[in-house]
């Protein structure tokens, strides 16, 4: 019901996606024009390497035979792998630079990024409270110290669980090969999406308790680790939305050549800040508008009206 709330949302005030799509275009194209110029030497060296595409021939060569139904070398990948991290320790100083450049990169596209979606949940917010409709630009500018803080905390802290959660990841697929043959790959998936989909959960309620209650950051911070129920329900929707946005960003960069990511990435990222609001609103027991003319009122908020009715 959540799911089927925030997506309504999205499709009653689409306004916003115009809004988020050209902020996010102007801002990635800025910063993409930016890593250009100054990394793509680093990450041209890095994937030129021939271990890099030995290690991913290795793959498709071990999927392809599997597929195939034949005996394939359980040690294809493992072996490809350690090649791969002997090249990157042969070339420590270059491949330090270049990770460090993209690092840098990357986490000011976050920064970016997450300040934009500061701002796309101040205007999500304001339609679902009182069918307020703001300026994107307006609303960042006026929050943009707000917006910033959240921002600069946020980042490090998400994008540190992300890497360590790829590393595991990349790890667990490529030598549990060993072990349990290509099932391992498919568990190292799955790992990704309930890890990412439990941290969705967590931090879910930092931003919107700052956009609803008007919280602190550190207040914020507080009730984001909180005890909450349905804790479990919430990471199978998180894991939900992150597979289907998933899947939508790669039929689209298919179909498209890569062109129509440019709507899906910012339409999935509004979606995923629409669930987060949603929930929030739903656990506080808070009444929101999904459209014009329908109301959801929690289920604590109508529990309340029927108890004082028989006062």
């Amino acid at each position: 019901m959540r799911i089927k709330n925030a997506f309504k949302i999205l499709i009653s005030h689409s306004v916003m996606i115009y809004k988020t799509l050209f902020f996010k275009l102007i801002t990635s194209s800025l910063v993409a024009l930016l890593a250009y110029f100054v990394i793509t030497k680093d990450i041209s060296f890095i994937f030129s390497q021939t271990e890099i595409s030995e290690f991913w021939n290795s793959i498709i060569t071990t999927f392809s035979e599997f597929l195939k139904g034949n005996p394939f070398n359980k040690e294809l990948i493992p072996s490809a792998f350690d090649k791969v991290l002997l090249m990157l320790k042969a070339n420590a100083s270059t491949i330090f630079i270049a990770f460090f450049k993209v690092g840098v990169f990357v986490f000011l596209l976050n920064i970016i990024s997450r300040m934009g979606n500061y701002a796309v949940g101040l205007i999500a917010n304001g339609y679902m409270s009182s069918l307020s409709k703001y300026s994107l630009m307006a609303s960042l500018i006026a929050n943009i110290g707000r917006a910033f803080l959240y921002s600069i905390v946020i980042v490090p802290i998400t994008l540190l669980i992300d890497f360590a959660v790829i590393a595991l990841a990349i790890l667990m697929g490529v030598y549990g090969v060993r072990v349990i043959s290509v099932f391992a790959i498919i568990i190292s998936l799955m790992f990704v999406v309930l890890a990412i989909s439990c941290k969705f959960t967590i931090f879910s309620k930092l931003m919107p308790a700052m956009l609803v209650d008007k919280k602190s950051l550190k207040d914020a911070f507080k009730s984001t680790f909180a005890k909450r129920d349905k804790f479990f329900q919430m990471v199978g929707n998180y894991a939900f939305v992150i597979m289907i946005s998933f899947y939508l960003n790669v039929s689209v960069a298919v179909f498209t050549v890569g062109a129509g990511l440019i709507v899906s990435i910012p339409l999935t990222s509004i979606f995923t800040i629409l669930v987060s609001l949603v929930d929030y609103y739903q656990i506080q027991g808070k009444k929101y508008y999904v459209s014009s003319d329908q109301v959801v009122v929690p289920r604590q908020m109508h529990e309340h009206a029927q108890f004082l009715k028989y006062m």
